[in-house]
């Protein structure tokens, strides 16, 4: 976040979409900015507005469904991390 203005990133703040690192250095920067706080908030309750427009009631029975295929679900075994 060094060379990033910190004020361009109070959308990507608002969606938790910043690195760790970089959203513990912006939210240091949210203390002492007004305008990103209030911003961000509002980025926050609009993307939270936004999803409730699309949200769907899922199909009576999913849940059982799905808990009742979970045995015949095998898990995928670990990827390896690999140095860049």
């Amino acid at each position: 976040m060094n060379t990033v203005d910190p004020h361009t990133l109070t959308g990507a703040y608002a969606l938790g979409a910043l690195p760790e690192h970089e959203a513990a250095q912006f939210a240091r920067h949210l203390a002492r900015c007004p305008a990103c706080d209030l911003e961000v908030r509002e980025l926050q309750e609009t993307a939270a507005r936004l999803a409730l427009a699309v949200a769907e009631v899922p199909p009576a029975g999913l849940r059982v469904r799905v808990l009742a295929a979970l045995p015949e679900v095998r898990q995928l075994p670990p990827v390896p991390h690999r140095a860049t």
